[in-house]
């Protein structure tokens, strides 16, 4: 998990340090935009400047308009100043285009007092925060109508139109940073779903080794009794070592899951089944042992019955694993006693045993992995510390929880609760 957490962290900054490295090229190329879009307008004023400075038909048509003169037209003057904005719109929206500008704009004609002449027929403004270019225009315009004019082009967004301008380079760039992420983000969840199948991988073979200990034991201890006794019940010890044959037998066939791993990329499949079915079928497994070893052995069952959907042979082994821990640690005259009640929502399996007893210190960490008690005589018992971390890790997959009550000398009380859905 620590090292998916950092993948990720550095996935995220790299792919934040390329957005911040294209928009900081988004900037420079805006910028060289405004400085080539302003080099364009120099010239662009310079041409309106010498297209109006002299006398022609353009000139003419907006010198009667401005001076409000219709003696020459057969028109009022309101036709005159109207054709004069648009045959100047025309003309302005031609010098623009051969300069390389198709940006949205108006235009006002106006005097040095702001007094307005005329308008594009767009309207004059309408803009907020307009970027303007004045034209102070000479010649005959300003002859003929006996004022100082300026003609003033107005343009807005010019932000869209350089992107616009700049389309051949952001349009890429985001491609590139798309196709980088969906590679990378690729090849992140095939590394994370291999580390994922590693883990599960590792988990599985723990969990099995723990659970071929069990019936390994059992077959190993009729053995010896039949090796041992001559007054020893074959036919009983024969059964026990069939039971735990059939064990044995079911643990080899949790190995050959490994090979769904690439396929299914799990090994835990969930089915519904009979749990009090199955806590009886283990503690008849266990009386047998039991009965071999001189422990007395109580089984309190609920009549009860439900099913819960969830995985029966690691449910099974975990009740397993506290009953062969419960006979480890018994002292004489050794007592064992398995307990299941239900209530329709909540079910509940304990296992009880007056064994030595575990201290309140202990109780919270031997739950952990390859955590063993390292105080008194525990350490006789060999182990590896994996067996309750085992019985942990499988009813937190059934979205239980297992715990624990003790007191040195006093045997112990090991409590699974499954929630019934």
């Amino acid at each position: 998990m620590k090292l998916r957490n950092i993948l990720i962290t550095l996935f995220v900054l790299a792919v934040l340090g390329l957005i911040y490295v294209q928009y900081q090229y988004l900037r420079i190329g805006l910028n060289l935009a405004a400085v080539q879009f302003n080099e364009k307008m120099g010239a662009v004023v310079t041409d309106v400047k010498d297209g109006l400075v002299s006398e022609n038909k353009l000139s003419f048509l907006v010198g009667k308009a401005v001076a409000q003169d219709d003696t020459y037209f057969n028109l009022s003057i309101d036709s005159v100043q109207d054709a004069s904005r648009y045959f100047l719109d025309d003309y302005l929206k031609e010098v623009l285009v051969k300069h390389g500008i198709n940006s949205a704009y108006t235009y006002v004609l106006r005097n040095r007092d702001t007094v307005e002449y005329l308008h594009s027929p767009r309207g004059s403004g309408g803009f907020e925060k307009p970027l303007s270019f004045p034209v102070k225009l000479e010649g005959y315009l300003p002859q003929v109508t006996g004022e100082n004019l300026v003609l003033e082009l107005q343009f807005q967004n010019l932000n869209s139109y350089f992107l616009s301008q700049l389309r051949g380079l952001t349009i890429p760039g985001l491609v590139f940073i798309l196709i980088i992420i969906g590679v990378t983000v690729w090849v992140l969840k095939g590394f994370l779903r291999q580390q994922s199948l590693i883990s599960i991988t590792n988990e599985f073979i723990n969990n099995l080794t723990h659970e071929l200990k069990t019936p390994v034991f059992s077959i190993g201890l009729a053995t010896k009794l039949l090796a041992e006794s001559e007054q020893v019940n074959k036919k009983e010890v024969a059964e026990i070592i069939r039971v735990q044959l059939e064990k044995l037998k079911g643990q080899i066939d949790r190995v050959l899951e490994l090979a769904s791993l690439e396929e299914k990329g799990e090994v835990l499949q969930k089915t519904k089944f009979n749990l009090q079915e199955m806590v009886t079928e283990v503690g008849a497994e266990f009386e047998s042992v039991a009965r071999l070893e001189g422990i007395h052995f109580e089984m309190d069952i609920s009549e009860q019955e439900v099913d819960l959907k969830g995985i029966r042979g690691h449910l099974k082994n975990a009740v397993d694993t506290l009953l062969d821990n419960a006979r480890k640690y018994s002292e004489d005259p050794r007592k064992v006693k398995l307990v299941y009640r239900c209530n329709g929502k909540t079910a509940w399996i304990r296992v009880e045993d007056n064994g030595i007893g575990i201290a309140e210190a202990d109780q919270k960490r031997i739950f952990n992995k390859f955590y063993r008690i390292g105080s008194g005589d525990l350490h006789l018992v060999k182990g590896y510390g994996l067996g309750l971390h085992y019985v942990k890790h499988i009813v937190k997959l059934h979205d239980g929880k297992v715990s624990v009550e003790s007191q040195p000398g006093s045997g112990s009380v090991f409590t699974i609760q499954l929630p019934l859905k």
